[in-house]
């Protein structure tokens, strides 16, 4: 039990049979021997060994197709802060019934954001005020107006309404797809 392990180990391969020792002349011309290494052709390996083992696949249904789940259109969170923008403003009459705004209305309306706690950036502000003064009834009452008052959204004075600035209106309306046929 003194004996210490090796720390080597060789490992003799088997000694191949040569030509002369194989026992038939199949055998002989099935290995070749090329030193210590034996070469076995393909012919010696039976092809039920080289091919994996075949998993039974019950056949398929025929599947009913599919109808296509129909798409939700895609809205914007800065369209739906802007739609509740709109809604808390609908309570004054002047924003409702599309009256001249005052100039400078952005901070009344930034005033009511802080007082009600709604969720619209600078952004969303443009862009409603840029929807609500693009539409057909406010540029008709900026139009008419010449001379005539601005509001603020509470309903009190808010400025008058420039000869350029009516201008301005029914030009752009002009430019419009719509026509001033139906003002006369």
């Amino acid at each position: 039990m003194t004996e210490k392990p090796r720390k080597t180990i060789t490992i003799k391969p088997k000694a191949a049979p040569t030509i002369e020792q194989a026992h038939s002349p199949d055998e002989a011309a099935k290995a070749i021997v090329r030193g210590n290494k034996r070469i076995i052709k393909r012919e010696q390996v039976q092809p039920t060994a080289l091919a994996k083992p075949k998993a039974k696949v019950p056949p398929k249904k025929p599947t009913k197709p599919r109808k296509p789940a129909p798409k939700k259109p895609l809205i914007a969170p800065s369209d739906v802060r802007m739609d509740n923008l709109n809604a808390a403003l609908n309570e004054f009459a002047v924003w409702r019934e599309r009256q001249p705004l005052a100039l400078g209305i952005e901070k009344q309306i930034f005033q009511l954001i802080a007082e009600q706690q709604l969720s619209a950036s600078k952004r969303v502000v443009q862009k409603l005020l840029y929807r609500h003064t693009r539409h057909r009834d406010y540029l008709l009452k900026i139009s008419q107006g010449k001379g005539g008052q601005r509001y603020n959204l509470d309903g009190t004075s808010g400025g008058v309404i420039l000869p350029e600035e009516c201008e301005h209106a029914e030009r752009f309306f002009m430019s419009s797809d719509t026509s001033f046929d139906w003002l006369k």
